[in-house]
């Protein structure tokens, strides 16, 4: 197929491909078949949820990942522009015989937002499935629980007949539109590198967010950085609680006294402006609704 796309004038014709099962052998066969990139199911799609859901550590999840083919080869870790990354799909293979959207599970619906953010804003190249933008909490023993008729018919989203059930002005829809907007805008949302970052409730003590014997409600934050721009990114996993924490930025990009602004935040307020503080090297104070989203920019 690449090579009748290059006779036709199509040097960069982009082929992907949908290869069931975990990330080991999707990796080997899209190497091995010449393929550009592959859906990331099985341990991507599972390790994004759990950790919106805090089931574990975000690390599970960002460990998939490198941002340079110079690293990690041999390793079956995804790079940037090779995994198409999701949660929600069409079969939900690796559930087994029951079928179960995101926003069906515990907290899906109010954590519908967050996911989505993890999705778009993180490495790979992102994929919302129809009716996740919706918070659809589709489930049960066949395919079709999670394939509803949005905008009309016998098998409707909420258990509904017969219904147009597209809502354009659902929060999460709006929500995952400014995002998207956000990201269109920003290069570095797309093509920047990618690190989780520590985090600290006292600006003492920094680390990864990881369970005490529960679930882990807490902020995820992660940076993306392309040349000099640092854009930091940041969920909240608690569903009814604000939480604030000490989100450590690049040393070598930021000093003290530097500002960065809340370009969106689910609350509404963009535009709040957060000083770097020297700890942990360079940190920012970054506060974010329950079960929300925060993206904030440097500002001279």
């Amino acid at each position: 197929m690449h090579e009748f796309a290059q006779s036709i004038g199509k040097d960069r014709f982009f082929l992907v491909g949908e290869i069931t099962g975990p990330s080991a052998l999707a990796i080997d066969v899209m190497e091995t078949t010449g393929l550009d990139a592959a859906l990331g199911l099985g341990d991507v799609q599972g390790n994004l949820e759990s950790l919106v859901r805090g089931e574990m550590g975000p690390q599970a999840y960002f460990d998939l990942f490198r941002d340079s083919e110079l690293i990690g080869k041999g390793s079956h870790t995804w790079f940037r522009n090779h995994v198409v990354t999701s949660y929600d799909d069409h079969d939900q293979v690796r559930q087994g015989e029951h079928k179960s959207r995101f926003a069906a599970g515990p907290d899906g619906a109010v954590l519908a937002s967050a996911v989505l953010a993890v999705n778009a804003l993180t490495l790979g190249i992102p994929c919302v499935y129809y009716g996740s933008e919706q918070a659809l909490d589709g489930q049960g023993g066949n395919d079709r629980y999670v394939r509803e008729a949005m905008f009309g018919g016998a098998f409707g989203p909420f258990r509904s007949r017969d219904r147009h059930r597209f809502d354009e002005t659902s929060p999460v829809f709006t929500e995952a539109a400014t995002l998207l907007a956000i990201r269109a805008e920003e290069i570095t949302l797309r093509r920047g590198r990618q690190y989780l970052r520590q985090i600290s409730g006292d600006g003492v003590g920094f680390g990864f967010p990881r369970s005490f014997n529960g679930r882990i409600t807490s902020i995820v934050a992660w940076s993306r950085i392309l040349a000099t721009r640092e854009i930091v990114c940041a969920v909240n996993t608690d569903p009814s609680s604000w939480q604030t924490a000490w989100v450590t930025i690049d040393a070598g990009l930021n000093g003290v006294g530097d500002r960065f602004m809340y370009r969106h935040r689910s609350d509404g307020a963009a535009g709040t402006i957060t000083q770097v503080a020297p700890l942990n090297g360079f940190a920012i104070q970054v506060s974010v609704p329950p079960a929300g989203v925060a993206v904030l920019v440097p500002r001279p």
